[in-house]
This record gives C-alpha cells, structure tokens and sequence, in this order.
C-alpha cells in the first residue's frame, strides 16, 4: 500500500490560506459597518434638511402673505387717490364752466379752485363799499377769459425778463404753449406771438399769483398785478370780428393785430 507524504511546503501554503480568509472576513465585515454607518448619516441628513426646508417654506409663505396683504392696501390706496383725482377734475371743470359765464359762489371748504382764484380779494371788495361796480368797458375775470380765448393772435412786447417770468407762472398751466419763434432787440425788449390760448393761460396764472396772500413773495405779487393790468387793459377792448353793427367798411378793412406793450416810460417833464 502507497502512503502519500505531506511535502514541506503545505504548511506554509495552509497559513497563508487562513490568514486571506480571515482579511476577507475582516474586509466583509469592515464594509458592512461602513455601509450601515452612511446610511444612518444619510437618514439623519435627510432629516435635517426636511425640517430645514420645511421651516423655511413656512417662512416664505407668510412672508408672501404679508406682501399681498400690503399690495391690496396698496391697490385701495390707488384706488382712493384716483376718486379723489376724478373728483378734483369734476370740481374744477365746474369751476372753469362758472368763471366762464362769470358767475362766482362759495365752493367746497378746503379745496382751491380756479374760479377762487378768479374772484377779487375780499378787503378789495369790502372797500370798494356795496355802491361800487364795474365800468361798462370792464370785463369781469369770466368775460376777460372768454375774450382772451377768442383772440386769434396776439403780440406781446416786453424785456426778455419779463416774458421769462410769465413763461415761468404760466407753464403749469395746460392751456399754455410756448411759442415757437421769440424776436429780441437791442434794446432788450422781445416780441412775442402768443395765441388766445396762451393768453388765456398767462391770465389765470398771473391772477393766481397776485391773490396768492401775505405768504407769498411781494416781488411775484408786484410783477403779476402789473403784467395782468396790462394785458387785462388791452383784452377788454377786443370784440368780435365782422360783427353786426360794425358796417360794411369795418367788414372790408384789415383789422388790426392785438398788441400788449409792457414798457412804462418816463411821463413828459
């Protein structure tokens, strides 16, 4: 009978067997507790960051809660403010309808309207006394408007300061329109083609700075009063062209331009 002999080398070969098993085993086991251990951080993570998220979501909705509850206030604001714009309007074209017709009455307290600023002050009025009126020529602050307004052209002369300070009073108002040529002299003085339009723009704006009150500036006050005498002196004088009365040789001939001169000059010695 053969018996088979363990060579020398078997030992070793066995050892080396049993210390690879054992690393797998290791490694195995290693990288279970690895892979447990990230999926415990993973859980943890997500749930930090849904509750993170979550709050914070609820934060953003009551945020943007807020802002539409301050955008409809906003919008009623809006809301109101063109009422009373709409208002305004209304109030002020009844207003410009009365002076038109030259009417004047109490209006609503608080409120300032264009046939206010039409009316005489009331000191001029109580001195005047109830026996004083107008001179049959004078218009009152109605008719001079209308008359203004029928005035196809009219030529202002004046300095050039002047006219920089009735351009500066009248732009606000939305009847004014700036002409489009202005002649200068030497002598300073410009010659200006406003329409009746305008004209009528530089009234209303002029009347409203001479009964602006003691608060306003005196020197405002002085040149409104002087340039509204004088343009007011040559706009009642205007009358209708081609009327009837006026004749048939009034008819043919060419009527003159409307000529507003603001130069005061020294009186003869």
């Amino acid at each position: 009978m053969i018996r088979w002999r363990k060579s020398p080398d078997e030992e070793p070969l066995r050892k080396l067997g049993e210390a690879i098993a054992g690393l797998q085993s290791e490694m195995s086991r290693a990288l279970r507790d690895g892979f447990q251990e990230l999926r415990r951080q993973n859980g943890e993570l997500r749930q930090e960051l849904g509750g993170g998220l979550g709050g914070r979501l609820g934060e953003l909705h009551e945020e943007l809660r807020e802002l539409r509850g301050a955008l409809s206030l906003v919008r009623e604001d809006v809301a109101a403010t063109r009422r009373e714009n709409e208002a305004l309007r209304q109030e002020l074209r009844a207003a410009c309808r009365e002076a038109a017709e030259g009417r004047t009455g109490p209006r609503k307290a608080g409120r300032t309207t264009r046939n206010a600023l039409l009316a005489p002050p009331a000191h001029a009025a109580a001195e005047a006394g109830p026996a004083a009126e107008p001179e049959a020529d004078e218009a009152t602050p109605g008719q001079r408007l209308e008359r203004a307004a029928g005035v196809g052209a009219a030529e202002l002369v004046c300095h050039r300061d002047s006219w920089a300070f009735i351009v500066e009073q009248a732009a606000r108002n939305a009847h004014f329109r700036v002409p489009g040529e202005v002649s200068a002299g030497d002598d300073g003085r410009t010659r200006v083609i406003v329409s009746g339009r305008s004209l009528m723009a530089i009234l209303t704006a002029l009347d409203a700075v001479r009964h602006q009150g003691p608060g306003g500036d005196p020197g405002d006050c002085a040149l409104a009063t002087k340039f509204y005498e004088r343009i007011a002196e040559v706009v009642d004088t205007v009358r209708p062209d081609g009327g009837e009365g006026e004749g048939q040789a009034a008819r043919g001939r060419e009527r003159q331009r409307t000529v507003i001169v603001i130069d005061d000059r020294p009186g003869p010695p």
